[in-house]
């Protein structure tokens, strides 16, 4: 009796301090540090839990383990639910991660842009969700995604229909900007890299419309960042830029690459006055957003 009444304590304290975390009017952002085992970390994945605890995840790495781990440790044991998880992009790296997700939680709401031409993997996630049953949005240009009351993602990219070429992974991947009391957050992911993209917003989006106080990129060290990128960097005005790591390939794997941009200021406008921040340098980066103000933990 004496062992499980403290077996209860520990779990309920679990439970309280998880509820503690998200009941004081916070909007948390964490940009996951996802990799698989004995590798750099590789991937995009981000977890939004919003100050009426409903629960997004965008992307979610090349990895399912270390997301699984990252998860577990940012939700209580007992949430076995996602109220909506966004796809951006159907790049591997972005989209293994989802796929275990959508299959051990239970999913309110499924959204990306959608593919002219599938890969085996995406279709393989559109079969999953075909099977389980669970509720899919295609969203374009102009789309809203609610998440809870306070908490909005703003559709920037792709614009219907969309658009033919060698690169449509990132020519086509999901632009959102967050929006909430005291914060303007714009996820690029991996568009960030495509030219046709990063042209398109700064045409189809009214500057004032398109600034945020922060803007995440995910960005390859074995391709340089795009001259379009800094100009509708110019255009948002962020004070923070993160960067997540786009997947190595096979032959930098095997020279030990890292995934650390290096003088990553250098291609993002020297002199600017925006903090840039590396999720492969520093781990996950936690923002925190209440009372119009927010804040960051590395």
């Amino acid at each position: 009796m004496v062992q499980l009444s403290a077996a209860l304590v520990i779990i309920l304290a679990t439970g309280t301090t998880a509820l503690a975390a998200k009941a004081d009017g916070r909007l948390t952002v964490s940009f996951l540090n996802v990799g698989p085992a004995n590798q750099q970390p590789q991937g995009e994945a981000v977890l939004i839990q919003t100050p009426d605890k409903k629960i997004a995840l965008i992307d979610g790495g090349m990895d399912a383990t270390s997301l699984a781990q990252e998860l577990d440790s940012r939700l209580p044991s007992w949430q076995r639910s996602i109220d909506v998880v966004i796809s951006t992009t159907q790049k591997s790296d972005h989209l293994a991660g989802l796929q275990d997700v959508i299959t051990r939680f239970q999913v309110g709401e499924v959204v990306d842009a959608g593919m002219l031409h599938p890969s085996a993997g995406y279709a393989l996630w559109r079969r999953t969700i075909l099977e389980r049953n669970l509720r899919y949005v295609q969203v374009r240009q102009g789309a809203s995604i609610a998440v809870g009351g306070q908490v909005a993602l703003q559709v920037f990219w792709p614009r219907s229909p969309l658009h033919k070429g060698s690169n449509e992974e990132e020519d086509n991947g999901l632009v959102v900007r967050l929006i909430t009391p005291g914060l303007r957050l714009l996820f690029l992911g991996a568009t960030a890299m495509s030219k046709y993209a990063l042209n398109g917003l700064l045409a189809e989006i009214t500057p004032d419309y398109l600034q945020a106080e922060i803007v995440q990129i995910v960005a390859d060290v074995d391709k340089a960042l795009p001259t379009e990128l800094n100009t509708v960097l110019q255009t948002v005005k962020p004070s923070l830029i993160v960067i997540t790591p786009a997947a190595l390939s096979a032959k930098l794997r095997k020279n030990g690459a890292t995934t650390v941009i290096n003088s990553p200021s250098r291609a993002l406008t020297s002199g600017a006055t925006w903090q840039i921040e590396q999720t492969a340098q520093v781990g996950t980066i936690e923002l925190n957003c209440s009372n119009q103000q927010w804040g960051m933990n590395v």
